[in-house]
């Protein structure tokens, strides 16, 4: 099936677009009205479960209240005292028959002695003097001031709510203990207060729950005993059961949580009884966002008709100038924002006209880079400081080469050069900031950054030289005259930006950085290396193999700076080779420490396998020490005078 992107009508497309943006609002729209919904009905169950579960336990409170204040009245009956010192069994299950009627609500009663021995029993299931079966209860009444308690119990697996008051004579001679069963019929009297499900469970933690009593269906129910434990805490708390189909919002509460009995009650409120007030809301929000597509289904039809034509005319305009072709249209007639638009088109396309001249005509005279940053900078005198790696390249002995060549040879000879270059630079993610003549200054960090800088530096300054030889090679079959490279590199802070006066500007780099990486370049000649390198290039710098030259002081620096020959990739050198430069560096220690004798033997037997620039310089220097010895505390540092 099609995209409507694919959709080649504009018609067709403007609906489908309408559309689905309605389809977007209206249906988040509705989902938030119903998430909204749910949540505050949410809300509203738990605040009415919360009140109800405090109002089930106000009940609970008054109740054990009046079954207080019957059996105080009771207790100091005179009568009730006499029968009950009286201890006849007969007579006190006579006396608890009594009792039982007039308090209607109360559904067991005993009357028990200090010793907490039963003395009457109205369910007649004990006899007399048999020990009561729930001591714990008179043990907290005895910890109370008043010796009175109430708490919850089950027996012959039915509930009871039940009360202890003492029997005062004025002692304590014993307890009354009445119950009030809690079954179906408790629990709808107490639906019928709270407005709320109401369900009382035995729980044991090794089995499901047990139902003693409930307003809920018996399906409802009897779900609610086998997945209670596996959504509420043992003692209570907050969830949502699927009970029967219907969800219901539970909030329980523990009634009695001993290691004998749990206890727990339970409020249940039925989501989708709590949410049929919002049925009808919902109906009347489809209805709209029905209605509300249809209308804008015609609408966006009208519409799409009323611009098809300037919009399909716009399009092709697009398509032309996107091809490259910026010739401009007649200046549209129209009064109305599609008129403006289209004289924008046009003048659009003919701004993009001259900024195409410019950028071609800049990216010719500058690097790409440097014509992407003038581009998209403000043109301002001005710049900012970064760490950059600046590489220096030079032809030696150029001056010579262009004698006996007409200036249109030495051009196309250059051109040659610079281009093979050129190419290694950019190559390596380096800007060519400027042609000096044959020299070339490039850039390394800026204006871009990269993790690698320096690296690229040094891989582009090896393939700068490889060029240049192989360039030498078709040199040398035709007969030209070969170019021997120089290079210098230096890393270290630079000033970039616009340089210059408000008419003129050029965008480079400046700084003691700069200077040193033309003056490490001129240098190459006194070392008779190709490639030269300050210590801070070098440093780091695991994948290379460099040969340390000397420490120096350039003329106009007074901090001097260790400089290295950049030798090769250390995954291209031989063992030869490296031994050489170990041999070397060797000598050079013994020069440091002005061991004359030992540097000059060093080096003359490395001069008899090669007979370098570099070595010829150290023993012409060892010669001048040893004639003129330098002071004590001459510091091996060679003081350049000329650039």
């Amino acid at each position: 099936m099609p995209s409507a992107l694919q959709f080649s009508s504009f018609n067709t497309r403007l609906i489908t677009y309408l559309i689905i943006l309605l389809l977007t609002v209206l249906s988040s729209v509705f989902l938030s009205v119903n998430r909204s919904t749910y949540n505050n009905t949410r809300d509203v169950i738990d605040q009415n479960l919360e009140v109800g579960l405090e109002v089930f336990s106000q009940l609970i409170f008054e109740r054990s209240e009046n079954f207080k204040a019957t059996i105080r009245a009771l207790s100091m009956d005179f009568a009730f005292r006499t029968a009950y010192q009286s201890s006849d069994y007969e007579t006190l299950l006579s006396v608890a028959d009594n009792l039982l009627s007039r308090m209607k609500s109360a559904d067991i009663l005993f009357m028990v002695d200090y010793d907490y021995l039963i003395v009457s029993d109205s369910l007649r299931q004990y006899a007399s003097g048999a020990a009561f079966p729930w001591p714990w209860l008179l043990e907290e009444a005895e910890g109370n001031d008043n010796f009175e308690t109430s708490s919850f119990i089950v027996f012959n697996e039915v509930a009871y709510h039940i009360v202890a008051v003492p029997i005062l004579t004025p002692l304590v001679e014993g307890w009354v203990i009445v119950g009030e069963r809690l079954d179906d019929d408790y629990t709808a009297s107490l639906k019928e207060v709270i407005n709320s499900d109401i369900s009382i469970l035995v729980v044991d933690e090794s089995r499901p729950g047990r139902l003693v009593a409930t307003t809920l269906k018996p399906n409802q129910a009897e779900e609610l005993a086998s997945e209670f434990s596996a959504v509420l805490p043992i003692g209570g708390g907050s969830g949502m059961l699927d009970l029967a189909g219907e969800p219901f919002v539970v909030l329980g509460t523990s009634l009695v949580h001993r290691r004998e009995l749990i206890l727990t009650a339970l409020v249940q409120q039925s989501l989708p009884d709590a949410l049929a007030p919002y049925r009808q809301l919902e109906q009347q929000l489809i209805f709209l966002f029905v209605l509300g597509l249809l209308v804008s289904a015609v609408m966006a039809l009208l519409l799409g008709k009323s611009i098809t034509r300037p919009v399909l005319k716009l399009a092709q305009r697009v398509q032309k100038i996107e091809a490259g072709d910026y010739s401009p249209d007649a200046v549209s007639t129209r009064k109305d924002e599609i008129g403006h638009l289209e004289n924008s088109v046009n003048n659009m396309a003919i701004g993009l006209a001259e900024k195409e001249k410019v950028r071609a005509l800049l990216g010719k005279v500058v690097s790409r880079e440097i014509a992407e940053e003038l581009m998209n900078r403000p043109v301002a005198l001005g710049g900012e400081t970064r760490t950059a790696t600046i590489l220096f390249s030079d032809i030696r002995d150029f001056t010579s080469i262009c004698e006996g060549h007409t200036p249109e040879q030495i051009l196309v000879m250059l051109n040659a050069y610079l281009s093979e270059v050129s190419i290694a630079i950019e190559d390596n993610k380096g800007v060519v900031d400027k042609y000096i003549g044959d020299a070339v200054m490039a850039l390394f960090g800026v204006p871009v950054t990269g993790k690698s800088d320096t690296e690229n530096a040094l891989t582009a300054a090896l393939a700068m030289r490889e060029r240049v030889d192989d360039l030498n090679q078709d040199k040398r079959v035709k007969g030209l005259p070969l170019f021997f490279t120089a290079i210098g590199l230096h890393t270290g802070a630079v000033d970039i930006g616009n340089l210059g006066s408000a008419n003129r500007m050029n965008y480079t780099v400046i700084g003691d950085t700069v200077n040193l990486a033309s003056r490490l370049e001129s240098l190459t000649k006194q070392y008779g290396v190709g490639i030269l390198v300050s210590d801070e290039t070098m440093r780091d710098q695991m994948d290379f193999v460099f040969r340390e030259l000397d420490v120096v002081r350039v003329k106009g620096k007074a901090k001097p700076v260790r400089i290295f020959e950049l030798v090769c990739r250390r995954d291209t050198a031989d063992e030869a080779l490296l031994q050489e430069i170990t041999a070397y560096e060797a000598a050079l220690s013994c020069y440091r420490m002005q061991n004359w004798q030992a540097a000059q033997e060093k080096l003359h037997a490395l001069q008899r396998k090669q007979d370098l620039a570099l070595y010829r310089l150290f023993l012409e220097r060892i010669d001048h020490c040893m004639a003129s010895p330098p002071d004590p505390d001459w510091d091996g540092v060679f003081t350049f005078e000329s650039k």
